[in-house]
């Protein structure tokens, strides 16, 4: 998916992948959440929905501040996805 903001243009294929969650309407997959990193360091959610949900639509929009950090909270990482955000300074293993 393709947006632009500020007369910049952001490319989901392009953004480095950090996680994700899926979304659920009674009880069925309805899509994606996608935390991505743009190569010049914006972060950026992406909604990737099926339709199952007429509420959730498909969506990509530059994310900062509280909404970064919810969006890092919810996110239930992999071992891989884990060690970017650690690398990105988003979270912090204690």
């Amino acid at each position: 998916m393709k947006t632009t903001v500020n007369g910049k243009r952001y490319n989901s294929d392009t953004c480095e992948d950090l996680g994700g969650y899926d979304h659920r309407s009674n009880g069925n997959y309805s899509g994606t959440t996608h935390l991505l990193r743009a190569k010049n360091g914006t972060y950026l959610a992406w909604t990737n929905t099926n339709g199952q949900d007429g509420y959730l639509c498909d969506d990509l929009h530059i994310i900062e501040g509280c909404e970064l950090d919810e969006m890092v909270d919810s996110i239930h990482p992999t071992e891989d996805e884990e060690t970017r955000l650690i690398g990105h300074g988003l979270i912090e293993v204690v």
